[in-house]
């Protein structure tokens, strides 16, 4: 079997929402990328686990997100901002955000897609990232990228390089999820939401399902007498495929037979394409973004995004749990969240970025996902256009504020945060 060698500017691996927003800011800034997909689509768990809100975004946009909230609504004009209790979400069909992705990414300048492309290793020299192994098919490639993003959600090429990363206990993990249909549903009080989780926790009291299903949720389908349930259980350290989640599928449903007439004829029409985290591992950057930091609101000079979804935990123990913000309070993701601590040209997109386990359940959802997606594509393409590193060239537009800077950070660092005279990408702060 023969390798084939390719180089670029940029190599992206993972084509969730935020590598499809890295890539495609990376081509547009003109750096020379390719995008390496493990599966057969974009959108990785968005479209997987058929999502049906776009969470974290504001109702006015720019840039990548507004152009693919713009492209769901020429799909289906009912996809609009809606009400989720006390926050905004963008409805919209999964099938549709596919159909976005793909347009954009074939239209994107500069740009090489490869699905069903895993990262099979990374080679590093030093403190730089020389060359990324990967497999398609029964073919081996071998791509010499000048700065690489790891947008896979799991961190499998931060994991690869060897460079320094952070990953919780298993145990204390966030538990994973997979959604799936169910169809033949015999409704007429509308009450499923309320009665689904009702009767789980009783099967569970009863010990006749496991503990965790009693955290599934339901919501009514797009189709008519039909729903989706949400269910959530514990992550494990190897992936979990789509025969797992039918098993699981398959036992909350019989349950849910057993126990609720409406239920009583109601058969699986799909399952998700696997089990997916809410936490994995991720990268150790320059600074790690912290809980304290999302819901303190905290703003960094060298902000490239921003976020405002609440802090939205699922423990193993309890379930959901959310903290929010205050009204109208958002909190910034800094430059250095984004770039390796040890390893000169990696970058992370997405759930892989550094962040504590309570910061990343906020950053993780998808609208957040795009907005840092789109940041870390230019800031790569950035890394390779100019003569003096990324780090140096913040350096230089930093210095001509460092009084300021050194006032802003004496003013916002929590008690004990030693502060210094300059804030450069390798100073944590």
């Amino acid at each position: 079997m023969k390798n084939k060698e390719a180089v670029c500017d940029v190599l992206v691996a993972g084509a969730g929402v935020a590598g499809c927003c890295a890539a495609i800011a990376a081509g547009r800034a003109g750096a020379k990328t390719i995008l390496l997909e493990a599966g057969g689509f974009p959108g990785g768990t968005a479209v997987a686990i058929r999502h049906r809100h776009l969470c974290g975004l504001y109702p006015q946009n720019s840039g990548l997100p507004r152009e693919i909230l713009r492209g769901l609504t020429r799909f289906n004009p009912k996809s609009k901002f809606v009400r989720i209790g006390k926050l905004r979400a963008f409805y919209f069909y999964p099938q549709n955000l596919e159909s976005v992705l793909r347009q954009l990414l074939n239209h994107a300048p500069n740009l090489t897609v490869k699905y069903n492309c895993p990262v099979t290793g990374v080679k590093r020299e030093g403190s730089l990232i020389t060359a990324v192994n990967a497999k398609q098919g029964k073919s081996r490639l071998i791509f010499k990228p000048g700065a690489l993003i790891d947008a896979t959600g799991g961190g499998k090429a931060i994991e690869f390089s060897g460079a320094r990363y952070e990953l919780s206990p298993k145990k204390s993990r966030q538990l994973a999820g997979f959604t799936f249909e169910v169809r033949e549903l015999n409704d007429r009080e509308g009450l499923l939401p309320i009665k689904v989780p009702y009767s789980l926790s009783l099967a569970e009291k009863n010990k006749k399902i496991f503990p965790y299903l009693r955290f599934s949720s339901f919501a009514y389908g797009q189709i008519k007498n039909s729903g989706v349930i949400k269910v959530n259980i514990p992550a494990q350290d190897k992936p979990q495929g789509e025969r797992q989640a039918r098993k699981y599928a398959n036992l909350v449903n019989n349950s849910l037979r057993k126990t609720l007439p409406e239920f009583g004829k109601a058969r699986i029409s799909w399952v998700s394409a696997g089990i997916h985290d809410r936490e994995g591992l991720r990268l150790a950057g320059e600074y790690t973004l912290t809980g304290k930091d999302v819901l303190g609101a905290r703003k960094f000079p060298d902000a490239i995004a921003k976020g405002c979804w609440p802090v939205e935990s699922w423990d193993q123990e309890n379930g959901q749990k959310i903290t929010y913000l205050k009204e109208k309070a958002f909190y910034e993701i800094p430059f250095r969240s984004i770039k390796s601590s040890d390893t000169m040209n990696l970058f992370a997109a997405g759930r892989c970025i550094s962040a504590d386990p309570q910061a990343i359940a906020s950053s993780r959802v998808t609208g957040t996902c795009m907005y840092i997606g789109e940041a870390v594509g230019k800031k790569a393409a950035f890394f390779l256009k100019d003569e003096y590193t990324i780090d140096q060239s913040l350096q230089l537009k930093l210095g001509r504020r460092n009084k300021r800077q050194h006032a802003y950070r004496r003013a916002n660092a929590p008690r004990g945060d030693p502060v210094t005279g300059s804030l450069s990408l390798g100073t944590r702060a």
